[in-house]
């Protein structure tokens, strides 16, 4: 491997306080020299005060809350910018391992056709997998983890369809090729659309189980607001129309259909408060037909 690799860390906080300093902490220990970046997007519960205790890290204040997706772009450009080579996202309530990163160097240095690289998550205490990324795994995602797991013959490397974005090692070249996070994703779903896009343009996604993260999720679990499922139902929907592995008009009807059969479903059973998030969807998706398909577009540049 080459000893020059430049790799920037980028964290995205907001409201990180419970877990800023343990992820910082764990970057600093590092076996493989890198930049970390932080974007905070507003907090208000003194996460800042914490990162201040970290001058090594490049930090960047948004005065709004720009989401995941956004805020991690203005990372990935400044650390392009300074000739990173690789860049290293790290969700907040998150922690490596020193030698997490240099592991995950070795292994992309050895396998250039992957874009995206993740270690194994495991849960906060360390007593099994993070549960969403154990799903993960299951074999029509990920042929042969599970098998390989228990016959303890585990390869270096598993070529995966589908991988959170708590801990990605993305190469430069995956970038250039692919483009950042798509901006109308605020929050959930950037993730997914950004992978369908690695998939289109033939780089592969993996998982490799010689390193781990710890991803502390379970603090943060609980039931959705209002809010939240508004966000949410619009993200499942832009996936599915922002997903170049299909035809636009494909898309369409997938999107139409799966509505107008939640539509009547909701008018069988008398759910007529449920109605109001399906028909917001019809309509956002009328609104924005040009400039979704222009954004599809935009994403076979390469």
């Amino acid at each position: 491997m080459k000893k020059d690799i430049k790799v920037a860390a980028i964290i995205v906080t907001y409201n990180g306080i419970n877990w800023i300093e343990k992820c910082l902490t764990s970057l600093k220990k590092s076996l493989a020299p890198l930049q970390t970046i932080v974007i905070d997007n507003g907090s208000t519960d003194g996460t800042q005060k914490i990162i201040a205790n970290f001058p090594e890290v490049t930090f960047i204040q948004s005065d709004i809350n720009l989401g995941f997706g956004r805020a991690n772009n203005k990372g990935i450009e400044i650390a392009l910018a300074k000739n990173a080579e690789y860049i290293f996202l790290l969700n907040q309530d998150a922690w490596i391992e020193p030698n997490t990163i240099s592991v995950l160097l070795q292994i992309a240095e050895d396998n250039r056709d992957y874009g995206v690289i993740s270690p194994v998550h495991l849960n906060g205490t360390y007593s099994g997998l993070d549960l969403n990324f154990s799903k993960q795994l299951v074999p029509e995602n990920c042929s042969s983890f599970y098998s390989d797991l228990y016959v303890k013959k585990l390869k270096i490397l598993y070529e995966i369809t589908f991988v959170n974005a708590a801990a990605w090692l993305i190469s430069k070249r995956c970038f250039e090729t692919v483009g950042f996070f798509e901006p109308l994703f605020f929050l959930y779903g950037e993730d997914n659309n950004f992978l369908q896009r690695v998939t289109y343009h033939k780089l592969k996604i993996g998982v490799t189980p010689y390193c781990t993260i710890c991803h502390d999720r379970e603090m943060r679990q609980g039931s959705f607001s209002e809010t939240g499922i508004k966000i949410w139902e619009r993200t499942y929907s832009l996936i599915g129309l922002l997903n170049i592995l299909n035809s636009y008009s494909k898309s369409i009807l997938s999107f139409l259909k799966e509505k107008f059969i939640f539509i009547i479903k909701c008018v069988y059973q008398k759910k007529f408060t449920s109605l109001k998030y399906p028909i917001k969807e019809i309509f956002f998706f009328i609104k924005n037909i040009r400039r979704l398909y222009k954004i599809r577009k935009r994403y076979k540049f390469r």
